[in-house]
């Protein structure tokens, strides 16, 4: 069994559980003013890293179960979830955590429109070269989020996830990602990816809601 989906896997749950729905008294995220208290960006990475904690669970029961992996109904459900967690929920926590470090806090419905909006994106450029610039764009978003705390607030604590961020960008050009049934690196090159998020998403709340 390999052990890649487990990267992805521990990182989704993690993810999970912090960006889980909380009632109005418990949530700690500001008053977006145009919806419930902090449910708008919780909910985007929520919606994210449950597809990432779908794709990692059909890759481990696709490890573990080589008669299963072989049915073609299966290997297209298992495929289709790898190509969202790549191209469409990984886009979805970039955009998320951009939005978070500029200081805004959107509706449920205005992430719900930019996943499907993501997902349309996906869908027209699955089949053609631009899916790889559609992947370096976030990529290059992922920079951009990581900069603008140090630019805004000339805080030095993000200069470690920007330069490990630029580590796994420089590491996403020798995966063959678009070739996902025959290589398995992906799997923990996207859950590495998510780190970063998953350590400053506080830290992002805590300096938009003071500035």
């Amino acid at each position: 069994m390999s052990i890649h989906p487990f990267v992805l896997l521990i990182t989704a749950a993690v993810l999970l559980w912090q960006n889980r729905l909380q009632s109005v008294d418990q949530d700690p995220l500001p008053d977006s003013g145009i919806g419930s208290r902090g449910s708008g960006n919780r909910a985007a990475p929520f919606a994210s890293s449950l597809i990432f904690l779908i794709a990692a669970v059909l890759a481990l029961l696709g490890n573990a179960l080589p008669e299963l992996a072989s049915d073609k109904d299966f290997d297209q459900f298992s495929g289709l979830f790898e190509q969202l967690a790549l191209f469409a929920a990984l886009p979805l926590m970039v955009i998320n955590g951009l939005v978070r470090a500029l200081g805004f806090d959107w509706d449920k419905t205005i992430w719900g429109r930019i996943l499907l909006a993501i997902c349309a994106v996906f869908a027209l450029t699955r089949t053609s070269e631009w899916l790889d610039y559609w992947l370096m764009l976030v990529l290059a978003a992922g920079v951009v989020t990581f900069m603008l705390p140090i630019i805004r607030f000339k805080t030095w604590a993000f200069v470690a996830p920007l330069v490990f961020w630029l580590m796994l960008i420089a590491g996403y050009t020798g995966l063959e990602l678009r070739n996902l049934s025959i290589s398995e690196q992906h799997w923990s090159w996207l859950g590495l990816t998510l780190v970063p998020y998953l350590i400053c998403s506080n830290r992002w709340l805590s300096l938009s809601h003071s500035a």
